[in-house]
């Protein structure tokens, strides 16, 4: 069965699994260690400031994560070729066939729970595994509840493996195993619910309309960054759902707007001869198609209500139309064009 050598080319492989430099470390490879832990933490870094800051730029992101995965996956490959040469064992096999390795069962798996049992030649326990996994990832579709599911089986799956082999399980080992499988367990839980944590605090919005122009075209894809304590500022660009006003003036509301924000609380607005006044001064407005040919009388914008007007502000379904906006249905501020690629830009104000 399996017996444990000071340095195993598949555990190696494992460890980097968890991330790019970790084999190479446990190879006592430190510098393609320390090369591929903090390129892997710079392509990540790149990545996700370009995709999801107001001034990156999305495309360069996507490169990124592209080099990073493959990066990844060199980084797996290099991980096991380190400590098979190391060895210098001719007997050791690449890919274990003759002899059956641990290590190698558990990578099997971590692709897929079951895996790691099919290599084992333990058809009935790996199918189970298998398709108890197929199983909660249909269930996973329905409910974010049961996210933590599909890790667990796997972890549970990989401690099981290590149970079939009875031979030499060294206290060393068994702490090995147990290490192993809570950080996959811990991993695959960051892994499933990072995009329901993403999708609390950002969200995309396609422009369907003429109404922002020249800022947005249409179907220029916008990034809207959310949050329970975002207060809209004068410039900003805001996207929210149809209120109680607008569904009075249009009984088949869209399900989403998107407007920039005028006058908020306390301050005065009016609407004459073509200019913006705020608090009775003129408002600077660069960003505008052309200016308003309607008037709207003075008023104080009351707490918790705002004005909101499209840039192409003679063709644009606003506050103009259905009153000020309230604060409760605002999703987040719209804060970056991220597509198509020659649109790419910020439009923080």
């Amino acid at each position: 069965m399996y017996y444990h050598h000071p340095k195993d080319p598949w555990l190696a492989v494992n460890l980097s699994m968890f991330f790019p430099g970790m084999g190479q470390f446990y190879a006592g490879n430190y510098l393609q260690g320390f090369f591929f832990f903090n390129g892997q933490i710079l392509l990540l870094v790149l990545t996700i400031w370009h995709i999801f800051a107001a001034k990156g730029n999305t495309i360069t992101g996507f490169i990124c994560l592209g080099i990073a995965t493959i990066f990844y996956f060199i980084s797996l490959i290099e991980a096991h070729f380190t400590v098979y040469k190391y060895r210098n064992d001719a007997t050791l096999e690449k890919i274990p066939r003759q002899q059956k390795n641990l290590w190698f069962a558990i990578f099997f798996t971590r692709l897929l729970p079951g895996l790691g049992h099919l290599y084992l030649q333990k058809p009935m326990t790996g199918l189970f595994l298998l398709t108890l996994y197929l199983i909660s990832w249909v269930i996973n579709n329905f409910s974010a509840l049961f996210l933590f599911i599909n890790p667990l089986i796997c972890a549970a799956s990989i401690y099981h493996l290590s149970l079939i082999f009875t031979r030499r399980r060294t206290a060393r080992l068994r702490l090995l195993i147990i290490i192993i499988t809570g950080i996959t367990f811990t991993f695959g839980v960051m892994v499933n619910y990072y995009p329901q944590w993403l999708e609390k605090r950002f969200d995309k919005f396609i422009i369907p309309s003429q109404s922002m122009e020249p800022t947005l075209q249409v179907n220029d894809l916008v990034f809207v960054k959310k949050s329970a304590n975002y207060v809209p500022k004068i410039g900003q660009i805001v996207v929210f759902t149809p209120s109680e006003n607008i569904k009075k003036v249009d009984p088949d509301p869209s399900d989403y707007y998107i407007k920039r924000i005028i006058a908020t609380p306390g301050n005065e607005i009016e609407i004459k001869q073509g200019q913006v006044y705020l608090n009775e001064t003129a408002l600077q407005e660069p960003y505008i198609a052309e200016s308003p040919q309607y008037t709207l009388k003075s008023m104080i914008i009351p707490p918790n209500r705002y004005l909101v007007l499209g840039d192409n502000r003679n063709d644009s379904f606003d506050s103009h139309v259905w009153g000020l906006l309230p604060k409760e249905v605002i999703v987040g501020q719209a804060y970056k064009i991220g597509w198509p690629p020659q649109r790419i830009q910020s439009i923080m104000p």
